[in-house]
């Protein structure tokens, strides 16, 4: 008996991580209180048969699955994938950066073997900095929040104006970044006041 509260606790623990829930959010989807799932999870009691069933098809698995013993690799304790990666989501905006960077570095190489005297090749890497920005600034608009977007609008205005600084030998190019500064506050305004007011009906503009 005290073996299938154990397997039962460590399983319930498990598969409610796996989901990100936390025990006050597991408690309320099944109408309980979070110290019933603490108690569950510390193995000092067992939901009846009608809660596992509950909380099996809450996960996808089966009561079988919460009630036999975890399985325990001895791989995963030398190999264990980093949590960051488990994330499909960021994952996917990290390896779209580093494909940015991929192309760049490839550019670079080409230029550098087939073409030595055009404008200066490592401008390249310079130019990666801004397509960075709009990758990281659509994937952060379709996933992320006001604040990881905002900052990465900000960061496209400033590597745009860098590049364009870089790229453009002028004496005056510098005041380029003097457009940066309405944009930045522009930004701001968006992220914070007018996003706010869109999404609140009740303030009136």
């Amino acid at each position: 008996m005290d073996n299938i509260k154990e397997s039962i606790a460590e399983n319930i623990s498990t598969y409610r991580k796996q989901a990100k829930l936390t025990q006050v959010e597991l408690a309320e989807k099944l109408n309980y209180s979070d110290k019933a799932v603490s108690k569950w999870e510390r193995g000092e009691a067992i939901p009846d048969i009608i809660i596992l069933k509950q909380i099996a098809d809450l996960f996808g698995i089966t009561v079988d699955d919460l009630i036999k013993k975890p399985k325990q690799s001895k791989s995963n304790k030398f190999f264990q994938i980093p949590a960051i990666l488990k994330n499909k989501r960021l994952l996917i905006t990290i390896l779209s950066v580093i494909l940015v960077w991929l192309v760049a570095t490839i550019l670079f190489v080409m230029f550098s073997i087939f073409a030595k005297n055009v404008y200066p090749i490592w401008i390249v890497f310079i130019l990666a900095l801004p397509v960075s920005a709009i990758v990281l600034t659509v994937f952060s608009s379709l996933w992320g929040n006001n604040i990881t977007t905002f900052i990465t609008v900000t960061i496209l205005i400033w590597t745009t104006c860098l590049s364009i600084y870089l790229v453009f030998s002028s004496p005056k190019i510098w005041l380029i970044f003097l457009i940066a500064i309405p944009l930045q506050i522009l930004a701001a305004l968006w992220f914070l006041v007018w996003k706010k007011m869109f999404k609140n009906p009740k303030i009136k503009i």
